[in-house]
């Protein structure tokens, strides 16, 4: 898969207590920045941990930070604007040399990004941005408006132009959510014979996405398709339409080239999946705080390239 890469950066927010990721050395909840690698802790302050992206990312930084010398401690968020920024704060007390924040809220984090800077501590936005990119050094992500615009074109194609859809999101309100469902409108204003019959938030979340799904085929609507923000609530849709023995009639597609929706593409249960590089997200948001502690300029904005996947090409992914 092509891999380019091309800048551009924001910064984030942050709350309560700290949840490690397996492989993690210390929970943050004693010491200082200077333990850990040689060179010190990166906090990496997720959103949440309850899906193989957000893992996948936190695993590459984690190995990333090994490599530069840095310990790279993960805060789960769970979900929770109040909880992220105070694990921010945590970092900021116990002198991390720097921060990588996955935003809960665009508004919520901004407290722990000016708590950061206060403390002269550098921060940066990963996966998703900020209300206010000023505060942060950088983002780095995927372009989420060209993920979404991405995936309903190449869904629209697929269905042949026209018909009745279903739409998955991930939290309401999140920076991916808005994003992404800007890119969907964009795509959806160019073809008016595209109607959206249902859409709901899954939270990110297989089993929610699956009994969504599951209650919307109830109705006997005559879905063309089911777009879902995510690979996660992706295959959760998909085990509901492949339950109500549709698959095929009713083609689903996802974000993110997951492991999981990598199988359901080559499976057939999935029909199409972007591509934003997940590891190399986690990777360069290590390789852009890194500079940053170390008084190099960065880009504003460091973005990974966005990938159709099927299955006629999903065997390139990783070349």
């Amino acid at each position: 898969m092509n891999k380019q890469r091309v800048l551009r950066f924001s910064v984030a927010m942050a709350a309560a207590s700290a949840l490690l990721l397996t492989g993690c050395a210390n929970t943050g909840e004693s010491g200082d920045g200077a333990g850990g690698g040689e060179n010190g802790r990166i906090a990496l302050a997720m959103s949440h941990m309850s899906n193989e992206f957000v893992k996948t990312v936190a695993e590459a930084a984690q190995a990333k930070g090994e490599e530069l010398g840095y310990e790279v401690v993960v805060f789960d968020g769970a979900q929770d604007a109040s909880t992220q920024v105070g694990q921010i704060e945590q970092a900021v007390s116990q002198g991390y040399a720097g921060i990588l924040v996955e935003p809960v809220s665009k508004d919520g984090v901004v407290p722990g990004l000016i708590a950061a800077n206060d403390a002269g501590i550098p921060i940066a936005t990963i996966v998703q941005q900020a209300q206010d990119q000023s505060l942060a050094a950088a983002y780095v992500g995927g372009d989420e408006e060209k993920a979404g615009e991405l995936q309903m074109t190449e869904a629209i194609e697929a269905i042949g132009g026209s018909g009745e859809i279903a739409l998955l999101y991930g939290p309401m309100g999140s920076d991916a959510q808005l994003a992404r469902k800007a890119g969907y409108d964009l795509a959806l204003e160019k073809n008016p014979g595209v109607t959206i019959a249902f859409e709901q938030t899954g939270n990110w979340v297989t089993a929610e996405a699956l009994e969504l799904t599951e209650n919307w085929l109830s109705t006997g609507t005559a879905l063309k398709g089911i777009v879902a923000q995510n690979d996660g609530m992706a295959v959760g849709a998909a085990q509901a339409v492949t339950n109500a023995g549709k698959t095929g009639e009713i083609p689903v597609f996802g974000i993110d080239a997951t492991a999981d929706g990598v199988a359901a593409i080559n499976d057939g249960s999935l029909a199409g999946t972007v591509s934003q590089d997940t590891a190399g997200i986690g990777e360069l948001g290590v390789e852009t705080i890194v500079k940053v502690i170390n008084g190099e300029q960065v880009e504003s904005e460091v973005l990974t390239e966005a990938t159709w996947i099927t299955k006629e090409n999903v065997d390139t992914l990783g070349s």
